[in-house]
């Protein structure tokens, strides 16, 4: 498929879906959100891609909603600029971008890396806590913005943050809409990793080759287990697990993992 405010690229069985509206800061509306959703489903859909990459072109990860082009559909700054907007249908639309994006995120069968390497403002914070992982260049600043502008973080921070961070510091970063720079979010726990901006691609590509060289299986219904257990105790959650590990006893990469520790070497896995 053809996309013109995204790139999506795929190489050795890693994905990169890049945000490509650098001259914006890679702000939000609805012609981005949509190709946004359709760049997840389609690496949904590709059982070659093990892992995704979600970054952002130029100096931003992603500044959030569209506060200027209020010609723009779907924008922040169209929404203000309506006399007659129906808040019926807003909402609907805001729960339709957000299981989009952040939804399409979380429920993504392969593991998702978020590669910042400027601000993460808004739904551009959202879109980094809906990731599995969050590597950050020393240049990465983050802002839940939503409040500031007098609305509630729609795109899923208050589920999403207190389960990264704790409900106290979630708590004060969704209240004052303050600005958290790159070596606070790291002692906090919004960055897995942080590095020299130099370095960033380089690390995250080497953590995504990482994951790629892993049994595809097992990390897909790994990463079912954890989101789901988040919800459930810990019995259920047992239950969920012994019902994928059966499954995956009758693998050809368990096989694989088994001989190859048997013999000594990196097992080679198929996804089978």
């Amino acid at each position: 498929m053809a996309y013109r405010y995204i790139l999506l690229e795929k190489e050795d069985h890693i994905a990169t879906l890049t945000l490509n509206r650098p001259d914006r800061l890679n702000a939000l509306g609805h012609d981005i959100n949509t190709e946004i959703a359709s760049g997840l489903k389609e690496v949904d859909d590709d059982q070659d891609v093990r892992v995704l990459i979600v970054t952002g072109a130029g100096r931003a990860f992603c500044a959030g909603g569209d506060f200027k082009n209020e010609h723009g559909a779907g924008t922040p700054a169209s929404f203000a600029a309506s006399k007659d907007l129906d808040p019926v249908w807003l909402s609907e639309h805001v729960y339709n971008y957000v299981m989009g994006i952040s939804g399409g995120l979380m429920k993504l069968r392969v593991p998702t890396i978020a590669m910042v390497q400027g601000v993460a403002v808004g739904a551009g914070f959202s879109m980094a806590q809906a990731c599995d992982i969050r590597i950050g260049s020393d240049q990465a600043r983050f802002m839940v913005a939503w409040t500031r502008r007098g609305v509630v973080p729609a795109f899923g921070d208050t589920w999403m943050l207190p389960r990264i961070i704790g409900v106290g510091k979630a708590a004060e970063l969704i209240f004052t809409g303050r600005m958290v720079e790159a070596q606070e979010a790291l002692s906090m726990g919004i960055l897995n990793k942080l590095v020299p901006h130099a370095q960033l691609r380089e690390e995250t590509l080497e953590l995504a080759k990482q994951i790629a060289s892993g049994p595809p299986l097992a990390l897909r219904w790994s990463k079912v287990s954890m989101y789901q257990g988040l919800n459930t105790d810990f019995e259920a959650a047992v239950r969920l697990l012994a019902t994928f590990q059966g499954p995956l006893h009758l693998t050809q990469d368990f096989r694989e993992s088994t001989k190859a520790f048997q013999e000594k070497r990196e097992p080679v896995f198929k996804g089978k």
